[in-house]
């Protein structure tokens, strides 16, 4: 009688013991969540400040573009800058719908795949950025133009302009190869995979860690 009943007390201390096992997974479970939404909800907020902050420049550099259809130099160098805010606002304008499309109450592949999407998004900035850079005289151009009043173009010679594009052609292969390597699937490559985690974003690196400790959680309740 005394062994039936001392098992059965060690059978009950176990059923308690693992109710409180599950218990304690389950709280860090949802406060690991809470911490990844935290972390997508504040990149929503400065995906949104971006989207109205590129709004705001494609309106305004439309207006520049009449204002300056005179000048032939700085309307066009107007235009090529507007071609990226607008390619960066539509970046924005899906970052935004992606954000909001993440569901925390879904299970962690599915929001996993939103917030990969979201970092797919990132790397689009990254070779925009570098589809630029043959054209970074027209943003100098405006830039000058716009802040301080100063028309550079009427100050440069012929050479001048003439070693600019030539170099600048010149950057166009590099720069496609380089683009072309920026993908997920080259991340074996050392200089790919520090550049794709520098640029996708440390909110969301954070978000997916919390994922991955869910995920160590639940693999320990199936042990």
């Amino acid at each position: 009688m005394e062994t039936t009943e001392i098992r059965r007390k060690i059978e009950a201390y176990e059923i308690k013991i693992e109710e409180s096992l599950t218990l304690n997974k389950a709280i860090l479970k949802t406060i690991q969540l809470e911490k990844s939404e935290k972390k997508i909800r504040s990149i929503l907020v400065y995906r949104t400040i971006d989207l109205f902050l590129f709004a705001f420049l494609t309106l305004y550099l439309g207006n520049y573009v009449v204002t300056h259809w005179s000048e032939t130099h700085l309307a066009i160098s107007a235009i090529i800058v507007s071609v990226f805010v607008l390619i960066a606002l539509a970046g924005s304008i899906g970052q935004v719908a992606l954000l909001q499309q993440i569901d925390f109450s879904k299970p962690l592949v599915d929001i996993r795949k939103k917030i990969q999407l979201v970092n797919t998004q990132n790397i689009l900035f990254i070779k925009l950025i570098l589809l630029s850079i043959p054209l970074w005289w027209s943003f100098s151009l405006l830039s000058l133009d716009v802040f301080l009043g100063f028309d550079l173009y009427t100050h440069l010679n012929d050479v001048f302009i003439s070693w600019y594009l030539i170099c600048n052609t010149a950057l166009v292969i590099p720069i496609i190869w380089l683009i072309n390597k920026l993908t997920y699937k080259n991340t074996h490559i050392g200089w790919v995979r520090k550049t794709i985690g520098l640029f996708s974003g440390k909110k969301t690196r954070k978000a997916t860690e919390y994922l991955n400790e869910i995920e160590d959680l639940e693999g320990l309740t199936h042990l």
